[in-house]
């Protein structure tokens, strides 16, 4: 499909636990927190650094934009969220 639309697509990863990719994220979250920081600052487990980690970006959301806003035109943008 996006090699007819003549389309990119770039990858964002949202979860700041993963570890091993076969993918270059285009815009990474762990570039600003991962979960491990979040446990070792806020001495928190696994759950709560993950729930530290989506309030932090809410909370710094202009990162998210700088990197996202104008920097990919009208290739698709597919989110790589946290989950199983």
């Amino acid at each position: 499909f996006c090699v007819t639309t003549k389309r990119s697509v770039h990858v964002v990863n949202l979860d700041p636990a993963a570890e091993v990719f076969k993918y270059k994220p285009a815009v990474d979250i762990r570039d600003l927190i991962s979960v491990e920081d979040a446990m070792e600052e806020m001495e928190f487990g696994p759950n709560g650094g993950l729930v530290f980690c989506m309030e932090y970006l809410t909370q710094n959301f202009d990162w998210f934009e700088e990197q996202i806003v104008g920097s990919y035109g009208e290739d698709y943008i597919l989110i790589d969220c946290p989950g199983q």
